[in-house]
């Protein structure tokens, strides 16, 4: 799936909760900081979780703050990894990122 499919699907709730795991999260807050700036990308990320987490039945398990934190734990990675790096050479140079307890809402 291209970055273009899954955010559409993300967005348009089309995207199934099972085809949606951490590394697609990443994928998502990387794709939206490529195309957005950061406070722009975290608003859309914010929205777009809280829709997907209501609409999978489980809107108690979103976490604002640390949807922030992954978004500026991605912002670091992008600014010191620079604006054009592709999501899979951001992974490669920070695997943590696809870990989902490496990162602690601030």
């Amino acid at each position: 799936m291209t970055d273009t499919e899954l955010v559409d699907a993300f967005e348009s709730g089309s995207l199934p909760p099972e085809h949606f795991r951490h590394r697609e999260h990443v994928r998502v807050a990387w794709v939206y900081l490529s195309r957005f700036e950061r406070v722009e990308a975290e608003r859309r990320m914010q929205e777009g979780l809280r829709r997907f987490a209501a609409r999978a039945g489980k809107a108690g398990k979103y976490d604002a703050a640390l949807t922030a934190a992954w978004v500026g734990a991605l912002a670091d990675a992008r600014a010191a990894l620079g604006p054009a790096a592709a999501f899979e050479a951001v992974v490669a140079a920070r695997p943590e990122l696809l870990d989902p307890r490496s990162v602690r809402a601030r």
